[in-house]
């Protein structure tokens, strides 16, 4: 009866071993194999030991036992480390085979010496045999060393639990206690006296229960799951190469996109003569960056992206995996989306230019419309806008020590017909007054800077750049004001001023002495621009002044033309 015990023990052992093999021969599970081998191993050897004839072929039997239940705990704990994810060092593991061969060496020496076993003798009185032994002082080095594995078991467990590290606690738990269960059954019978070796159906339950742990996380391994989907991908191509640059295999997806590969052979770089895969894959297998590159056949388009491979310990370059998408869909439309946003900018553009120009023109009516009401000042607002241009042309040359970029400028340029826009606010009788203002009328005809300066934001509060509309506004308000603090409105000096209603002050004041006005004659291009310079550092910005001193010719050049063409229009 006893034979059959542990015959059925064996028998069942082998079955688990096949099943274990079964589910898991394409993954790594050495230690869960080993441990099963450790099982059939204890298993047999209770059996022959159940049915040897004398000590010599007992003994031979326990040290196969021994052999197995010295092993087995070390087995155990690497599948407690595997499912926890925690790592066990080469030196430790190691050390921990060091242990269990001096634990082994220990066991042998029963039977030679009276160290482990101090005297051994087989009893047949049951119809089996079983050895009868007394226990010497070594048998408590393999005892202490179970329970060592125990011990290392659950503190791997608990430290693990507070890194909190994603695995499996119920999994490890259900085999950390199921080695339990089988330690102290171990413990149990030889305080009990059994005579039959219950561990070896405990084993038979404990791999039960490492069958369905391992069945499951099979089923769910994500590395495992990610390999198979990838490996049978029909829309990503995957190629591997050694670090020598030599093909090590490709998926089926891959030799679609790229036939090429069908004629390549395993550990041979890509040869010169496959021209398309030598200039687009083999060349840029380069060293152990990743990148991303696109490679275009025919009417599709591939995303090539370059990955170093490495081993499973994260640091030991092995190679390159090379992924191929087919990324022909999403490219069209990021080419139809950026024909579709050049369009639609191109038209707002378009569409902003053509309100900026209706703008521009409603403002430069604004101001004709007001120079129309000033019998004084025909043709102004266009030859200080002229002036203008002129002066920043000189300006953009850099030579004046002023950092004025060509964005401020062109704004000048723009705000330049919108300095008298207050003049609207200013009554007739004051405004087209032929002759000189008294003081009272002067007084009044002062306030047309303010008063523009206040029209102009409203009119620009939103249509325009703040910087833009600051300047329109600045150049109304201040164009009036003098460097020495004795112009208007508001009495600045210096560079409190802002620069560009300097700027402007020059422009607007030198058409006032050159042009021709009901009051007065227009006056010498030498007379106006010895008061100019005569006024630098008074009236004007002295930087400035002379920076607009070296636009005379082209000053002169210009009012000779436009003067002459203003009397044409009035003689006709």
């Amino acid at each position: 009866m006893v034979t059959i015990f542990y015959s059925a023990a064996l028998a069942l052992s082998v079955v688990f071993f096949m099943i274990l093999w079964s589910i898991g021969h394409n993954q790594n599970i050495s230690s869960l194999l080993m441990s099963f081998t450790c099982v059939i191993l204890h298993n047999g050897a209770c059996l022959a030991l159940s049915v040897s004839q004398n000590v010599e072929e007992a003994m031979l039997a326990n040290r196969v036992i021994y052999l197995a239940a010295t092993f087995l705990p070390f087995f155990l704990l690497l599948n407690i480390c595997h499912l926890l994810r925690v790592h066990i060092g080469g030196r430790k593991l190691l050390l921990l085979t060091f242990i269990n061969i001096a634990v082994l060496c220990c066991t042998y020496t029963a039977g030679y010496t009276d160290w482990y076993y101090k005297n051994v003798s087989i009893d047949r009185s049951e119809g089996f045999t079983r050895l009868v032994k007394e226990y010497g002082p070594l048998h408590w080095v393999f005892l202490t060393v179970l329970v060592g594995y125990v011990a290392a078991m659950a503190i791997i467990m608990i430290v693990a639990l507070f890194r909190q590290q994603r695995c499996s606690y119920k999994y490890a738990t259900v085999l950390l206690v199921s080695v339990l269960v089988t330690f102290a059954s171990y413990f149990g019978q030889r305080l009990l006296g059994s005579k039959v070796e219950i561990t070896v159906y405990i084993y038979i339950v404990q791999e039960i229960i490492v069958l369905l742990i391992f069945r499951r996380m099979v089923m769910y391994d994500v590395s495992k799951v990610v390999s198979d989907n990838l490996e049978q991908s029909e829309n990503s191509g995957y190629i591997i190469f050694n670090r020598k640059k030599q093909f090590m295999g490709c998926n089926n997806a891959a030799k679609r996109f790229l036939p090429e590969l069908k004629s390549l052979l395993i550990d041979h770089t890509i040869p010169e003569e496959n021209a398309y895969l030598y200039e687009n894959i083999g060349s840029n297998l380069r060293d152990e960056s990743r990148y991303v590159y696109y490679l275009k056949r025919d009417m599709r388009e591939f995303k090539v992206s370059v990955t170093p491979a490495y081993r499973d310990n994260k640091t030991e370059w092995t190679g390159y995996i090379v992924e191929i998408t087919d990324d022909t869909g999403q490219r069209d439309y990021i080419h139809l989306l950026n024909n579709y946003n050049d369009e639609l900018s191109k038209s707002v553009k378009e569409q902003t230019a053509h309100i900026r120009q209706m703008q521009d023109k409603l403002i430069l009516g604004m101001a004709d419309m007001v120079e129309g009401r000033d019998s004084s000042t025909g043709g102004h607002i266009k030859r200080t806008s002229d002036v203008i241009r002129i002066f920043t042309g000189q300006l953009r040359k850099g030579e004046c020590r002023m950092e004025l970029s060509d964005e401020f400028l062109d704004n000048v340029v723009k705000a330049a017909p919108m300095h008298d826009l207050g003049k609207i606010a200013i009554d007739d009788e004051i405004l087209r007054k032929p002759g000189k203002f008294t003081p009272e009328e002067f007084e009044i005809m002062k306030t047309h800077s303010a008063k523009g300066a206040e029209i102009i934001r409203k009119i620009l509060d939103g249509a325009e750049s703040e910087e833009f509309a600051d300047i329109a506004v600045n150049i109304a308000h201040y164009h009036h004001e003098k460097w020495n603090g004795k112009g208007y409105p508001d009495r600045l000096s210096g560079e409190d001023i802002p620069v560009e209603a300097r700027i402007m002050a020059l422009a607007d004041v030198f058409d006032a002495l050159v042009s021709k006005r009901c009051y007065k004659d227009a006056m010498t291009y030498s007379r106006a621009f010895g008061i100019i310079e005569e006024a630098l550092g008074e009236h004007f910005d002295p930087v400035l002044g002379r920076e607009f001193l070296k636009c005379r010719p082209m000053l002169e050049s210009y009012y000779d033309e436009s003067l002459a063409v203003q009397e044409d229009v009035q003689a006709g």
